[in-house]
Formats: C-alpha cells, structure tokens, sequence
C-alpha cells in the first residue's frame, strides 16, 4: 500500500512537473522579444542635392575703336622737263668807232667799317646816388669804396688807400681825401643816410653836369660816372665803389 502510495505521488510529481514545464515554455514563447539598443552611434542620413548650376553674368560688349584711316600718300605728279630751244647765237653788234673813248669810271672800294673802342675793363663799378638834402654852404660828394664778399649776407670789406676823382660843371679837377675808417652822410636811419670813407667839397654849392671816377695811385679804378646836381633845391650826391671779390 506504501508503495502503490508512493508511486503515485511520483507520478502526479511527473505529471506536475510536466504540466509547469509546459507552463514556462508557453510563457517563455509568449513573452515579448525585447529590442536591442545599437551600440554604435548612426551616421547621418546624407539627403543627395543635385548640382547647382551658377547663374551666369552678363558678358561686357567691347565697342573696338576704329582705326584711324590709313592715308596712302599720292605721289607728286611728273613734270616731264621741256625740252629748251637752242639758241640762235647772235653776233654782236660792230662797236662804232669814236674818235676819243670815255675810260669807264672806277668802281669805288668798299669802305672799311670803323672798329668800334672796346670798354676798358675796371675792377670796380660806380653807381650814383642823389638826394635833395644839400646845403647851399657847399657842393658835397661822398663815396663809399668797399671790396664784396657776399652780397647776399651783406659781407664786405671797407678798402684804404682809394680817392676819386671829381669834375664840376666848369671843367675844374677835385681830389677826394684817401678813402679810410667809415662814418655816415647824416644821422642813421634817416633816408638819405649812407656810409662813405672818402668825400669831396666845393664851396659854395655849385649846380650843374658833373663827372667822377675812382683812381688809387694816379692810376683809373672804375669807369667815369656823369650825374647832374639841380639848382633847387639843393642836393648832394653818394656814389658807391664795390669790387666784387674774386
């Protein structure tokens, strides 16, 4: 009796265990299949575009210029030279014979152009300059003999050892004193004011042509200046003897 017992507990155990096996293998086939996550991260979808055709820009017209028209030179026309006639010679008439022949007159010889003075050349140049301050106690001139270094910085040496030579209106001959130190015609910075190292004077005051020159030694320094003094009002004059630096 234990045994029949026995056995069918091992056969209801057989029989439900086959029915829990059953049981899991329908709920392991009816269990959802889970969806597997991608491990790689997906590349983008790449969405073709179609070649994209550039609009196209206007083309410059270029205008040519015209070239200017070619000018084919015409050749001068052709003188055909005419054909000279020969001359006739003709004799001479016969010369009628005179008793007593007139001799041509001679032609005169050209006359030989003078030959012009050339200017002496002088180291020193004069220039006059007048002014209505005079005094009717004398005829005054001053002079102003200096060596120019440069004229455009006013550089300059006074020179000793010079006169000048003065010729009034009646013909008469008047020394300067020897050029040396300097002093001025009249106060400074008045308008007739000039610096002089030699000076000559006449007394009284003499109006009319005048004539002057610079000598050093006897000898002639600059060319013969000509200057007039009125006779109102009373005047003096200043002349400036510069030699220019060599």
């Amino acid at each position: 009796m234990i045994r029949l017992k026995l056995s069918l507990c091992l056969v209801a155990g057989a029989l439900v265990a086959s029915s829990l096996a059953c049981s899991l293998g329908t709920l392991l086939v009816r269990a959802p299949t889970p969806t597997r996550q991608p491990t790689k991260t997906p590349r983008p979808t790449f969405t073709f575009t179609p070649n994209w055709t550039p609009t196209r820009m206007p083309t410059a017209t270029v205008t040519p210029t015209p070239l200017p028209p070619t000018i084919t030179p015409t050749p001068p026309p052709t003188v055909t030279p005419a054909k000279r006639a020969k001359a006739t010679p003709t004799e001479p008439p016969a010369a009628e014979e005179e008793d007593s022949p007139t001799p041509r007159p001679a032609k005169p010889k050209p006359t030989a152009e003078p030959t012009a003075t050339p200017t002496a050349q002088y180291p020193f140049s004069v220039t006059p300059y007048t002014f209505n301050t005079g005094s009717a106690v004398e005829t005054r001139v001053t002079g102003y003999v200096i060596e120019v270094y440069d004229a455009s910085t006013g550089q300059f040496q006074d020179l000793e050892g010079y006169q000048f030579v003065l010729v009034d209106p009646q013909g008469n001959q008047h020394l300067s004193n020897t050029s040396g130190g300097r002093n001025h015609t009249t106060g400074e910075g008045l308008g007739d004011d000039r610096w002089f190292n030699a000076e000559a004077k006449i007394s009284p005051y003499m109006s009319g042509h005048y004539k002057a020159w610079l000598v050093k030694d006897g000898t002639q320094q600059s060319p013969a200046i000509e200057f007039d003094m009125a006779s109102q009002p009373n005047q003096y004059v200043h002349l400036d003897f510069f030699k220019q630096h060599q």
